[in-house]
């Protein structure tokens, strides 16, 4: 959200053509220590809307797409064979409508709850990755979410795959635009130009690029380019295209093999175990590598064999047999360019029965001796990246709770890797989901609480702003978060639907005693700061909770600033009769009430406007409607002149 109103679309597949692909965000220190805020991360996407944009090469038939889009309250549902960048297109047509005011929002088939669809809002529902078993569920939000955006005179665009097409009934069927892919060779010269990398068209004359640009994905287009970016500012990989194209060819198509052929050629764990670590350490001391060496192959069960550290070929060598390297600063170093990354994902990959210890080792490698905050950032980046990858996100879940219990707390990463997975186009709703059931469950660690507030507030918060929203309200109201009350409050008062949205979100406790969430309750009816008409029933609703479940002398202080905002303002003339029908039907709320009137007429200077006397009285007059015969007032009432202000 960049101000009141707005909630953009992120592309947490990363900055590619097509929507999809590795994406590695460097966080800066702040929240949680590597989270950077929510305005930042807002930037991040802006920029990355712009990269986009520019970069952006329309598909054929995307022009038939607008059109159908152009009407308010239109969706169209956008097909096509994998890699043609359907994502890329949708969230291309969504940011050329027209800004009419409204949000720009994904959509969400697996969340608990949904933002509320409001005219000139652009939405994105993206199914092109939906599992089998979700499907029908999948369906029946589209149907829903359909329906609200003609209602609503908003437009919405959905990304299909290829299996859930036939599914659709018949009225959806009509709305489907298949576009086609781009042509590949326009899309790379588009790439390298604006990445400024100098060629001419000669450069572009080769079999191997001819081949790959035959049937790659534009994601893996944009991987190529980047790649050749990287050939180029290594200074490692030859002085010209034909050389940085060469390597970069490579890095695409021929390191996977490359790895498979060098990992079977070593028949030593230890060895291995050095080439996996060094990749999963790429770039931190060589010391640090050495010792989470160590540490995995103790954790897998490989005892020491008894040898001197002096038998043996030296750490030089060991490395270089792995095609690593000490760098002038001490640290790991791959020869091969962007090769680490080929081995992390072919340990991970193709040895499963590795995986439970590689994130054992992770909850410990953090804590090796020598790493600063960006290699430990870079570390858990790492493990996110692949154990996602191959489909366990639990895994993350295992670390972010065990990173948050007493000892030796690692807040800070424990962030990193739910943002991570917040930021992952397959595992994101997941992961919100999973954020859900630890602020409405269980007895959560005061780190816990303090990671998921950090992480809603500044990461959830930029994407999904209602859910973010309902997560901080339960952390405060059922984990008795001081910090997610804070952050709810700030989140709330940023946007007058949000506002409404949080509203919305307390429950009708009439007769029920909460037991936590007091402070978020009454920061909500702060008169100074209410977003909505104090009339409304939300506000009443709200009033009826904190009166019935707080004590008096909690609330009595705003209850003041209701009155005193009555005799001065005449949009609060209202506010004595919203209080008292927040507390009709129960004598004992409309005591409490009467005597916090008393007590704010007797005990402060005279105000201008109606005067205290008058706001009094009215309160009184409808207190005795509420009751029939309401409590007479009396001059030797007890009250407390000192509590009101």
């Amino acid at each position: 959200m960049s101000g009141p109103g707005h909630t953009w679309v992120t592309d947490p597949g990363g900055p590619v053509h097509a929507g999809s692909g590795d994406q590695h965000i460097h966080y800066g220190y702040g929240a949680g220590e590597f989270l950077g805020s929510r305005a930042e991360r807002l930037r991040i996407a802006e920029d990355h809307r712009h990269w986009l944009s520019r970069r952006f090469v329309p598909p054929g038939n995307l022009g038939r797409a607008a059109e159908r889009l152009a009407k308010p309250g239109a969706t169209v549902l956008l097909t096509g064979p994998a890699g043609t960048g359907r994502r890329a297109a949708g969230t291309f047509l969504l940011h050329g409508l027209p800004d009419e005011g409204g949000q720009l929002e994904e959509l969400s088939v697996k969340d608990d709850d949904g933002a509320a669809i409001s005219a000139g809002d652009r939405l994105l529902l993206d199914l092109s990755a939906i599992a089998d078993q979700d499907q029908e569920q999948a369906l029946r939000k589209l149907g829903v979410y359909r329906s609200a955006t003609e209602q609503a005179g908003a437009r919405l665009v959905v990304i299909l795959s290829d299996p859930i097409e036939p599914m659709l009934p018949s009225e959806l069927q009509q709305q489907v635009v298949r576009i086609e892919r781009p042509r590949p060779d326009i899309v790379l010269r588009r790439y390298l130009r604006l990445d400024e990398i100098p060629f001419t068209p000669e450069d572009l004359k080769r079999p191997d690029l001819d081949l790959l640009l035959e049937t790659a994905p534009m994601r893996e287009i944009a991987r190529l380019v980047r790649t050749i970016g990287q050939a180029r500012e290594s200074r490692k990989h030859g002085s010209g295209f034909e050389d940085w194209c060469t390597t970069a060819l490579h890095v695409v198509t021929d390191w996977g093999d490359t790895t498979a052929r060098q990992v079977d050629s070593l028949e030593d764990g230890s060895r291995r175990a050095l080439l996996l670590v060094g990749a999963m350490l790429d770039g931190a001391p060589v010391d640090a590598a050495v010792a989470g060496t160590g540490d995995l192959l103790r954790l897998l069960g490989r005892d020491s064999d008894g040898s001197s550290a002096l038998d043996g070929p030296d750490l030089r060598v060991q490395l270089g047999e792995l095609e690593m390297a000490r760098d002038p600063d001490g640290r790991v170093e791959f020869k091969r360019l962007a090769y680490s990354s080929a081995v992390r994902s072919h340990f991970w990959t193709y040895f499963p029965g590795l995986r439970d210890g590689l994130r054992d080792w992770t909850g410990d490698a953090v804590r090796l001796p020598g790493l600063g905050r960006p290699e430990r950032r870079d570390l858990v980046a790492r493990f996110a990246e692949q154990a996602l990858a191959v489909g366990r996100p639990d895994d993350l879940y295992a670390l972010v709770e065990r990173w948050t219990t007493a000892g030796k707390p690692m807040p800070g990463e424990a962030a990193l890797l739910l943002a991570q997975g917040l930021d992952h186009e397959k595992h994101a709703a997941g992961v919100r989901e999973r954020i859900y059931t630890w602020t409405t469950t269980g007895n959560l660690t005061s780190h816990l609480k303090d990671v998921l507030t950090d992480v809603c507030r500044h990461v959830l918060a930029a994407t999904h702003p209602s859910m973010a929203l309902t997560r901080l309200y339960h952390l405060s109201s059922r984990q008795g978060s001081a910090a997610a009350t804070e952050a709810a409050l700030e989140l709330a008062r940023s946007d007058r639907r949000l506002f409404r949205h949080l509203f919305e979100r307390v429950p009708a406790r009439a007769g029920q005693e909460p037991r936590r969430g007091e402070d978020l309750l009454i920061g909500l009816l702060d008169p100074h700061r209410l977003l909505i008409e104090p009339t409304s029933e939300e506000v009443e609703s709200v009033w009826r909770s904190v009166m019935s479940g707080t004590e008096r002398a909690r609330w009595s202080r705003v209850a003041y600033e209701w009155l005193t905002a009555a005799a001065t303002e005449r949009r609060w003339e209202a506010a004595p009769d919203v209080l008292v029908r927040a507390a009709r039907h129960r004598n004992d709320l409309l005591t409490r009430l009467y005597l916090v009137a008393l007590a704010w007429e007797r005990g402060g200077p005279e105000i201008p406007g109606a005067g205290r006397r008058a706001v009094a009285e009215r309160l009184q007059q409808a207190i005795d409607r509420a009751q029939g015969t309401g409590p007479r007032r009396h001059d030797n009432e007890t009250t407390n002149p000192s509590e009101v202000s």
